[in-house]
């Protein structure tokens, strides 16, 4: 009899511990498809470089993030957006693990129809625009009020214009990239907060410290969640 319930209880060990990949899969779901759109996205701008995102700004970026569904809503006469992404710096090693962060703001008008969806892409040129994330959220105003960056190939003249910008942004529909200025119009006030939710109990440490390059053990991760990483070390993984 005993025997028979020391067997049983190593039977459900094994089962439990088959099941333990599984149920971290499931409890980082949303993460994973976020990590994994991101991605797409870096991989299918990168494929179409002459009306795509420029590697030289890529190359030169400490930090790149991507919020592939951003939604817009009219709130009392303002347009609030929201939407979750991932943002990967750029490390001596490489580009770290995907720290998960939350756009949203409000603004007025809105140049897309009611409900459609859209990606928002940063592009942190700086030390200092990554080193801001060390007080946890962003204002993206001021000296860090993104400018709207260029698509395609970059003339002598917007290299000028860029000279000394932190952030630059773009707005990603329909498959097309186009520069868009945050802290005009539409775009009047955003924020960038980390999504500790995710970043805490998948990490154990906060999404600055991702950034920071804090030490990950890739191995206990679930897979799909370096999917951003990895996108752009296969693709921008040059460092300039």
């Amino acid at each position: 009899m005993r025997n028979s319930l020391c067997g049983l209880a190593a039977t459900l060990a094994l089962v439990i511990a088959s099941l333990a990949p599984a149920r971290a899969e499931n409890k980082f779901t949303d993460a994973i498809a976020r990590s994994q759109s991101a991605g797409k996205i870096v991989a299918a701008l990168a494929l179409v470089p002459e009306s795509g995102l420029p590697k030289e700004l890529v190359d030169k970026a400490q930090a790149v993030g991507v919020f592939p569904k951003v939604e817009r809503e009219t709130v009392m006469f303002t347009q609030m957006t929201d939407g979750y992404g991932v943002i990967s710096a750029r490390g001596a090693d490489g580009w770290t693990a995907p720290a998960f962060y939350e756009f949203y703001g409000g603004g007025y008008g809105n140049p897309f129809a009611k409900g459609e969806k859209f990606g928002v892409l940063l592009l942190f040129m700086t030390k200092d625009s990554v080193e801001a994330f060390e007080k946890g959220g962003v204002k993206l105003k001021g000296e860090r009020k993104a400018l709207g960056g260029p698509v395609g190939t970059i003339t002598d003249e917007q290299r000028k214009e860029l000279e000394g910008a932190q952030i630059l942004a773009y707005a990603y529909f329909n498959g097309e990239l186009k520069g868009t200025p945050l802290g005009k119009s539409f775009w009047k006030s955003f924020y960038l907060n980390p999504d500790n939710n995710i970043n805490t109990p998948l990490y154990g440490m906060k999404g600055r410290e991702v950034l920071g390059g804090g030490k990950i053990n890739t191995l206990s991760l679930p897979a799909g969640i370096t999917a951003f990483q990895e996108a752009l070390q296969k693709h921008f993984g040059a460092s300039r």
